[in-house]
Order: C-alpha cells, then structure tokens, then sequence
C-alpha cells in the first residue's frame, strides 16, 4: 500500500508535468534577474481576492491596487523585482504594463478568464507552460497563479472546489518580467 503522503493526484501529476517547459530556464532567470517577486491584486473583484488569499496561504502578501496607478507602479518597480504577478481587470493590467514597460519591463503572459474557463491568451517563448497551468486549473486559475508566482520551482497546493460565483465580464491573470 502506497502511503498517503505519497500519493499522486492526477493534478498533481500534470501540474508536474506542465512546469518541466517552464522550469528548465529558471536556473538562468534567476542567476540574471534574483528571486524578488511582488503579487498585485484587485480587491473589488473576486478572483482578485482569491489571488491575494492563495498568496498568503504560501507565505507572501499581495498588494492591492489602490490610488493613483502611476504612483503605484512605480513604487512597485523601485525594487526591481524579477517577477510581478497580478490579477486585475483589462484597462489595469494595460495600464500598470505599460508603467512597467517604461522601465524595462514586458508582459510574459497573460491568462483570460471568463466565467469559469482560463486560456492563455498571450505567451512569450518559455512561458506557454503557464498558460496551460492556467487552462488545466480551470476555475482555481487564480489559485494556480498565485502558486507559480510565490514558488515557480514548486508543486502546485491541493486546490479547493470552484468558487459558487465567478466575476463577472472579463477578468486577467499576468505576469510582468525584466527584459532579458
């Protein structure tokens, strides 16, 4: 008998095998751009504040985005972390990547959701694993993102059932990187 603690899900054993793309150039990423990674949420919507919750049930806070935008991001960007995670509304994510942008930042990708299915709509080279996380984790999109972005080396957490309610209209999933 297998025990518990060893036992493999069939998420968790495609979870595993969705990250190996991704991991491969981590060990160079990393040695190039450090480890600092900032997770930016939207409070006023819900998978925003799952975001932000899957977060800090890893161990890292999210910031909300508040205030002025420009001020936000910038005081974000002093710290020149290798990796921004967020979950916002379209007009915020374009707005808070093209601050990004400005100081030598790209979108490495981007997951769509709508009601309870996640695609990845955009995807640099290296970074199509994570839209296949997304798609793979379905409602808990959120939750998957959060995971990758506190941990890209780790195995995602056992994931909860699907919210009852998913926001409503178009919500996005990103992630902002250095230029290499």
């Amino acid at each position: 008998m297998i025990p518990k603690s060893l036992r493999a899900t069939r998420r968790t054993m495609l979870a595993g095998a969705l990250a190996v793309p991704t991991l491969s150039g981590l060990a160079a990423w990393r040695w190039r751009h450090g480890e600092g990674r900032v997770l930016l949420h939207d409070a006023e919507i819900e998978a925003g504040r799952r975001f932000a919750e899957a977060g800090r049930a890893q161990g890292m806070q999210s910031q909300a985005i508040e205030g002025d935008r420009v001020r936000f991001m910038r005081q974000v960007l002093e710290t020149r972390p290798a990796l921004i995670a967020g979950v916002s509304r379209h007009a915020e994510m374009q707005l808070l990547a093209d601050i990004a942008g400005e100081e030598g930042y790209l979108l490495a990708a981007e997951l769509e959701a709508k009601g309870r299915q996640c695609s990845g709509t955009h995807c640099l080279p290296g970074w199509n694993a994570l839209a296949r996380l997304g798609r793979s984790a379905g409602a808990m999109w959120p939750e998957a993102l959060a995971a990758y972005a506190v941990d890209p080396r780790g195995v995602l957490p056992q994931l909860a059932a699907a919210p009852a309610r998913p926001d409503r209209g178009l919500v996005l999933g990103w992630i902002l990187v250095p230029k290499a």
